[in-house]
């Protein structure tokens, strides 16, 4: 992802942060003034979600930027995956059973793979492909190709994972929002706690722990999208290696 995709992603997640954060503290103050438990356990969560916002809703609001920032990161790199599986609509190499490919063919092969790259954004596939060819082209090794195979795969796969650094970041600052929330209704609450204000003291404590509590579910939520996103990362590659292997190494007839 560029820096403007990533400046794009974090403007609309500081755009829906600052709804969520209206909207709680909207329904905690028409709430607010209510006496029945119903609308007192509405204030409850409202207050939960950061409607508090000098209170320690401030903390929330930090907490869902780095949510929602990484989960449009997360949807970019997916659907960049899924962009980059088109490339097998389009027949780059031969997948009918008894096939052989000549050396000849290969030349064919790689100029194809050429053409393809320069003209489509889902390129990977191709260029695993023109890179084994060349190699073929040069050796005349089948061993050669597909070793050069396997370290192309490996490279792409580095550079997948590399792009995912930011996802990485945000998914651990969750958290640790949600802690440093924590220390700060924590050390409010020794503050004042020889005032004996018990209602003050209650209320700190909470901020304490509602920043914890929300940032630990946003973290379980986030955390499934990131273990999905890096289990299709690793399938795509596998597959994309296999593929490359068993349509046009396994069919060179030297």
């Amino acid at each position: 992802m560029n820096a403007s995709k990533k400046f794009a992603g974090l403007i609309l997640s500081l755009f829906i942060s600052s709804t969520l954060i209206v909207l709680a503290y909207i329904g905690l103050h028409l709430s607010g003034g209510q006496e029945n438990a119903m609308d007192s356990n509405l204030t409850r969560i409202f207050v939960l979600l950061g409607g508090n916002i000098t209170g320690g809703g401030y903390i929330q609001f930090a907490t869902y930027v780095a949510f929602f920032w990484s989960f449009f990161e997360i949807y970019e790199k997916t659907q960049n995956i899924k962009n980059e599986k088109k490339a097998y609509r389009d027949k780059l190499l031969p997948t009918k059973e008894k096939v052989v490919l000549l050396p000849n063919d290969v030349v064919n092969i790689q100029i194809k793979a050429s053409e393809y790259e320069k003209i489509h954004t889902h390129k990977l596939l191709a260029s695993i492909i023109k890179r084994a060819c060349i190699k073929f082209r040069s050796s005349k090794s089948v061993a050669e190709m597909i070793e050069i195979i396997s370290i192309q795969t490996d490279i792409n796969k580095e550079k997948h994972e590399g792009q995912q650094s930011n996802i990485r970041y945000l998914t651990w600052v969750i958290p640790s929002i949600g802690f440093i929330g924590t220390v700060l209704g924590i050390s409010q609450a020794l503050m004042v706690a020889n005032s004996g204000d018990m209602a003050v003291i209650t209320a700190t404590l909470g901020v304490a722990f509602d920043t914890t509590l929300i940032a630990l579910l946003l973290s379980i939520i986030i955390m499934w999208f990131f273990h999905h996103l890096q289990e299709e990362t690793d399938h795509l590659h596998a597959e994309m290696k296999e593929y490359v292997i068993e349509n046009l190494v396994n069919r060179i007839e030297i």
